[in-house]
């Protein structure tokens, strides 16, 4: 009893509230983003979008492979006509029955459009990079592009005849909001949807900056995406915002360089994924400094009331 006596009552008081914060720091740490949390949630959309895209080509795969589809592409252009009819009905059934697919069209070997099922026959999209890989034989998924005043993605699938030889492709255009409603977002977290140009292709911390880069592409690299119409034929140019450090260590693929401050956040997680050469980051922003006063002001105040009634109890207890 003699030595809590020879305690000042100040002293007291800030013993108490030290010890009266612990549940407040305990709280708050249990609040605060986990990495673990993040990381999962990156892991798991990228999953989703993995096998979202494998759908998708092995649809692309599976129609490119239709008789009357082949016997089409594969005609000279004398004939093409004899088989039109049937070929443009598979194409019309194909979008009639996927409320997800905006168009399907064909091109020779060439780039050029033979068939489709909107206007624009006859086109040249030769310059269009899935169309170039697809015509060397690959199964390709195109990125967010800005065409037809929509946002779509691509599927392109080689078309070969009977030796086996490509003779043109097939291409799928679907609304872009099916990728888009893969990406999850939080209450204290958000995602963004990356592709190896450093450009977003999702982003729902803001939407408003889907197909933006993080920041200034390089030449060589702005020519490319603008000579292949990387991202549409409506955006030749790419906007960007000023992350130039995450831009160039995501153009690197140097992922694990990125530190949370590059993006403004707490914390945040990647995840590449299998099919393409895109990435899930997981972003906790750092909170804004009247949500921070918010979130303080009521436990910082129940815990001086606490150090407060613990200090005159003491008071109290010693005064007797």
């Amino acid at each position: 009893m003699t030595r809590y006596r020879n305690f000042p009552f100040v002293l007291r008081g800030l013993f108490l509230l030290c010890v009266a914060l612990i549940p407040l720091v305990i709280y708050f740490a249990s609040a605060s983003p986990v990495s673990d949390n993040l990381k999962e949630i990156a892991q798991r959309t990228a999953r989703e979008y993995d096998r979202l895209l494998r759908l998708r080509q092995q649809q692309v795969f599976t129609f490119a492979a239709f008789p009357s589809l082949r016997a089409f592409a594969a005609s000279t252009p004398e004939t093409r006509t004899q088989r039109a009819a049937v070929a443009l009905n598979e194409l019309q059934s194909l979008v009639a029955s996927d409320t997800g697919v905006r168009e399907a069209f064909m091109v020779d070997t060439n780039g050029k459009i033979i068939m489709t099922t909107l206007d624009g026959w006859d086109g040249d999209v030769s310059a269009r990079q899935f169309v170039q890989d697809a015509l060397r034989g690959q199964l390709v998924v195109s990125p967010v592009a800005f065409d037809r005043n929509e946002y779509s993605i691509y599927y392109a699938a080689p078309v070969l005849n009977n030796s086996g030889d490509v003779a043109g492709a097939l291409v799928l255009r679907a609304a872009a909001q099916e990728l888009w409603d893969v990406l999850p977002r939080g209450e204290n977290w958000y995602t963004v949807l990356t592709d190896e140009n450093g450009v977003r292709l999702d982003d729902t911390g803001d939407p408003a900056r889907r197909l933006f880069a993080f920041g200034a592409l390089d030449a060589a690299r702005a020519t490319q995406i603008s000579r292949a119409q990387m991202y549409g034929a409506q955006m030749p140019q790419m906007r960007a915002t000023n992350m130039e450090r995450v831009q160039q260590l995501v153009t690197q693929g140097a992922f694990d360089q990125l530190r949370a401050s590059d993006f403004n956040a707490d914390a945040f997680a990647y995840q590449r994924l299998a099919s393409k050469p895109w990435t899930v980051l997981a972003i906790a922003p750092q909170p804004a400094w009247l949500e921070l006063v918010s979130r303080f002001a009521l436990p910082l105040f129940a815990a001086f009331l606490l150090a407060l009634g613990g200090a005159f109890l003491f008071s109290k207890w010693n005064a007797r």
